[in-house]
C-alpha cells in the first residue's frame, strides 16, 4: 500500500482552517455558539419585582400582594397580603437571602417582611418624599425618592447617610452585592449612569458619572440593573423598539440583547446560575407584565445567510503538480435530523482557488489595498487567512473592525466561488468522498455545515488521499498500455486500495482502543467488558471513561464502603442534576460495612454528627457535586430511644447487617436507578442495602392542611424550667410596652 494522505484532526489542524460561524471543538468543529436570551412571560399586574440569589423572583402586585416564583418548578406561591396598618401604596420592592423589603408609597416608610413565616416582622420609618425605588446591597438599603434623594438605612432601621447634592432627575436605582450602585439620571438633559460606592474612609459616597452612548442615537433610558459587575439598562433607541442593553466593562460600550414589544419599567437580575448564565426579570407595559429572560446557549445564525450555517475551508498540498487526488474521509459526529455537512472540492496546480483580486472588494478602500500588498497578501485567499489580530497590529492605522470587515468581505468571496465553481459531492453527510477529476498540486476543500438553534454536526477529522503508486502495477503491461483504459483500472483498483489504507490505519492506531481517555465512543463497551466495568446506559459518557480509568483502584476496595463511597460520588460528579449551593448535611452515622469488606459497624457515635464531602472524618456528607450522600445501619439508630423517630430512618430490614444508602436529589428515574445499580453492585453479597432519596426541599400539596389533615411533629427545647414549643416565636419588645 502506498498512499500519502494529509489530515485535519486535532484542534491546532482545525485552527488552520478558514472559518466563518464555526468554533472549534472537542477537536473537531462545528457551528459557532452565541449566548441568546429567551422570554417566558410570569404574571400582570406587577408594581416592582426583585430576585434573591438563588433565582427565585419576587413580585409586588398592584393588589398589595407579594408573590415568589421559583422558575426551575414554574410554581408561583403567594406569600403576604397587605393588610390594615400595612403598606397603603406599595411602590417599590428589594429583597436579600431571608428579608423582603417593601417601600410605601405615602410616607417613605419600608415594611419588612420574613418569606419563610409569610408575615411582617417590622417597619423601618424614613424622611424619604415619594419614593421610587428601593435597593439592597453590602447590609444596607437605599431608598430614591422623587426630589433626588438616596436615604440609606441598615437592616435593622439605623439611619446612615443620605445623598442629595448630586441627583438631578432620577428614574431608577440598582445596588451591587459589594455596595456599589448605580442611579440612572440626567444631566443637562442627557441621560447618564451615576455611580456611587463606600471605597472611601473620608468620603463615604465619592460619586462619578459615565454618560450612557449608544450608536450615536437618542437615548431613552427607562430601567437598570447589575449582576456580576455587569450593569444592564433598558431603554428605547430613536425610532427603535425599546430594548435592553449590556455595558462592557472593559471598554464601557452598550450592546444590545434584546428586544421589548412595549417599555420596560423594572429590570431584576440574579448573579450567575450554575451554568454560567444569566436571569433578568423585566416588567413591561402599563399593565404590568412580568418575563423572565434566561441567557441560552444557542447555535449563531449565519450573518449573510439568515440559517445556521457554516463555511470553512482548507488546502491541502500534494507537493507536485498534476496529482491525482483520490478520496476524502470524514469522522462526522452528532448528526440528526435538522443537521447537515455538504462538501465542495477543487483542484489546482495554482495555490489560489481563483485570480480574484481582493481591490474588487467594495468592502476594501483602494489606500487599505495598497497597504495590504506592501504585507504580501497578493489574493482574496490569502486576506481570508490572515490572522485579523495580527492584521490590525501591522496596520496601526486602521482599527480592528476595519479588518474584521475586509476578512468577512473575502471569506463571502471565497464561499461565493465555492459554490458557484467548486465540484459539490452529491449526497449529504458523506462519509467517504470518492474524487472525480481532481487533479492539481493543491486540493481545495469547503465544508458547509448546517444545523438549528439547539443542534449542530461537528466534524471531527477530514483525510485527503492521493495515490503515489496504484495497484495497477502488480497487473500485466498489457493492462498499461492504454492511456485511457491504464486510468480507467487505476481509479477502480484504488477503491480497494482505500479500503486496505483504511485498514492498515486502524492496526497502527490500535493503541486508542486501550486508552480510557482515546477510545472512540462507539467501543466504550468493549473496553468495559474487557476490564469487566459495570455500567448501563444511564451513566454519562465522561463518568464512563472515569470509571475505566480508575478501575484497578477501585477493583481493590470492592466491597467496603470506601469502595462504594468512591463510586458513587464517581457517578454523581458527572451527573446535571447537582445542587447549586449544596448546605450541610447532617446524618444518624455512618456505618454501613467496614473498611475489610466485612459487615460491621463503627457505631457508638452521638446522633446526628455533621456530615463531610470527602470522608476525612468518618462520615458521608454532602459531595462535591452537591448532592447529598451519607449511610446509616442499624447501630447507628441504637441511640434513639423513641420507636418513632427511628422509624424516620428506614432500613431494608431487621438484619443488622443491613444499611441505607440516603442520596440526591435525583433529576431523572435513570439517575435513581444508576444508584441503585452501584449500591446493588457494590455491596458485599451478604449484606442488605437500599437507597432512599432525599430531595432539596418538602412541598405541601394543594390538598394538604395544616392542622386538618396533617400536622408537624411537636418538638420541645427545655432551658431550665423554661419549655420553648414547636409554634413559639420570639418577638422583640417596645420599651413602651
Amino acid at each position: 500500500m502506498d498512499f500519502s494522505y494529509a489530515t485535519t484532526t486535532s484542534t491546532a489542524d482545525w485552527r488552520e482552517w478558514i472559518g466563518r460561524n464555526v468554533d472549534v471543538r472537542e477537536e473537531g468543529i462545528g457551528l459557532a455558539t452565541t449566548v441568546a436570551i429567551e422570554r417566558s412571560a410570569i404574571d400582570d399586574s406587577v408594581v416592582d419585582a426583585a430576585m434573591d440569589s438563588n433565582g427565585d423572583l419576587y413580585s409586588l402586585h398592584t393588589s398589595g400582594s407579594l408573590y415568589r416564583h421559583d422558575p426551575t418548578t414554574d410554581i408561583t406561591q403567594r406569600l403576604w397580603t397587605r393588610s390594615a396598618g400595612d403598606v397603603v401604596d406599595p411602590c417599590a420592592l428589594c429583597v436579600d437571602d431571608d428579608r423582603a423589603f417593601i417601600a410605601d408609597g405615602t410616607d417613605g416608610s419600608i415594611t419588612v417582611i420574613a418569606p419563610q413565616l409569610q408575615r411582617t416582622i417590622g417597619t423601618i420609618e424614613t424622611d424619604a418624599t415619594d419614593p421610587i425605588g428601593i435597593a439592597h446591597g453590602g447590609g444596607r438599603l437605599y431608598l430614591l425618592d422623587d426630589v433626588g434623594r438616596i436615604r440609606t438605612v441598615g437592616r435593622d432601621g439605623s439611619p446612615e447617610l443620605t445623598i442629595d447634592w448630586w441627583l438631578v432627575d432620577p428614574t431608577d436605582l440598582t445596588v451591587g452585592a459589594d455596595g456599589c450602585g448605580y442611579v440612572l439620571d440626567r444631566n443637562d438633559g442627557d441621560p447618564i449612569v451615576r455611580t456611587f460606592g463606600d471605597n472611601d474612609a473620608t468620603d463615604r459616597f465619592p460619586i462619578t458619572d459615565a454618560e450612557f452612548v449608544a450608536a450615536g442615537s437618542e437615548f431613552s433610558p427607562t430601567a437598570l440593573s447589575v449582576v456580576d459587575d455587569t450593569l444592564f439598562i433598558a431603554g428605547r433607541l430613536e425610532d427603535e423598539l425599546p430594548a435592553l442593553f449590556e455595558r462592557d466593562p472593559e471598554s464601557g460600550t452598550f450592546r444590545e440583547r434584546h428586544r421589548f414589544d412595549r417599555s420596560c419599567r423594572t429590570l431584576a437580575a440574579r448573579p450567575t446560575a450554575p451554568d454560567d448564565r444569566r436571569e433578568l426579570y423585566a416588567v413591561t407595559g402599563s399593565n404590568g407584565s412580568g418575563q423572565l429572560l434566561r441567557e441560552r446557549q444557542r447555535h449563531a445564525r449565519h450573518p449573510r445567510r439568515d440559517r445556521h450555517v457554516g463555511d470553512a475551508f482548507h488546502r491541502y498540498d500534494s507537493g507536485s503538480d498534476d496529482t491525482e487526488w483520490h478520496r476524502i474521509a470524514l469522522e462526522l459526529s452528532q448528526l440528526t435530523a435538522s443537521t447537515q455537512v455538504r462538501v465542495r472540492y477543487l483542484a489546482t496546480n495554482h495555490p489560489m482557488p481563483s485570480d480574484a483580486d481582493f481591490a474588487d472588494l467594495d468592502a476594501i478602500p483602494a489606500d487599505a489595498a495598497d497597504s495590504l500588498r506592501d504585507l504580501g497578501v497578493t489574493s482574496v485567499w490569502e486576506l481570508a487567512r490572515r490572522d485579523s489580530d495580527r492584521l490590525a497590529a501591522a496596520l496601526p492605522d486602521r482599527s480592528r473592525s476595519d479588518v474584521d470587515a475586509w476578512r468577512t468581505a473575502a471569506i463571502d468571496a471565497l464561499a461565493a466561488h465555492a459554490d458557484a465553481h467548486w465540484t459539490t459531492v452529491d449526497s449529504l453527510n458523506p462519509d467517504d468522498v470518492f474524487l472525480r477529476d481532481a487533479v492539481g498540486r493543491y486540493l481545495f476543500v469547503a465544508l458547509e455545515l448546517d444545523g438549528s438553534p439547539q443542534s449542530s454536526p461537528r466534524v471531527d477529522s477530514v483525510t485527503a488521499f492521493c495515490p503515489r503508486q496504484s495497484y495497477l502495477r502488480y497487473l500485466p503491461e498489457l493492462y498499461q498500455e492504454d492511456d485511457r483504459s491504464a486510468a480507467f483500472l487505476e481509479q477502480y483498483l484504488s477503491v480497494f486500495e482505500s479500503v486496505f489504507a483504511d485498514i492498515e490505519a486502524e492496526i497502527d492506531d490500535i493503541g486508542r482502543y486501550f486508552d480510557p481517555d482515546a477510545v472512540p465512543s462507539e467501543a466504550l463497551s468493549w473496553l468495559e467488558q474487557w476490564l469487566a466495568v459495570e455500567t448501563d446506559e444511564n451513566w454519562p459518557e465522561d463518568a464512563r471513561r472515569e470509571l475505566l480509568s480508575r478501575a484497578p483502584a477501585l477493583y481493590k476496595r470492592r466491597g467496603t464502603k470506601a469502595g462504594l463511597q468512591s463510586m458513587l460520588e464517581l457517578y454523581l460528579r458527572h451527573t446535571g442534576s447537582a445542587s447549586a449551593t449544596p448546605s450541610p448535611a447532617s446524618s444518624p452515622g455512618d456505618g454501613g460495612f467496614d473498611g475489610d469488606g466485612g459487615s460491621g459497624v463503627d457505631g457508638g457515635r452521638p446522633a446526628a454528627p455533621t456530615a463531610t464531602a470527602d470522608g476525612g472524618d468518618g462520615t458521608v456528607g454532602d459531595t462535591p457535586s452537591g448532592h447529598r450522600l451519607f449511610f446509616i445501619d442499624d447501630d447507628d439508630l441504637a441511640c434513639i430511644e423513641r420507636d418513632s423517630v427511628r422509624r424516620q430512618y428506614p432500613l431494608p430490614a431487621s438484619d443488622p447487617q443491613s444499611f441505607a444508602v440516603f442520596c440526591g436529589p435525583f433529576e431523572t428515574d435513570d439517575e435513581r436507578a444508576a444508584i441503585e445499580s452501584i449500591v446493588a453492585s457494590g455491596k458485599p453479597a451478604h449484606v442488605g442495602a437500599d437507597v432512599v432519596e432525599i430531595d432539596d426541599e418538602l412541598s405541601l400539596e394543594g390538598d394538604t392542611f395544616l392542622g386538618i389533615n396533617s400536622r408537624l411533629t411537636e418538638r420541645e427545647f427545655a432551658l431550665g424550667e423554661t419549655t420553648l414549643g414547636e409554634n413559639t416565636v420570639l418577638v422583640d419588645r417596645t420599651e413602651s410596652e
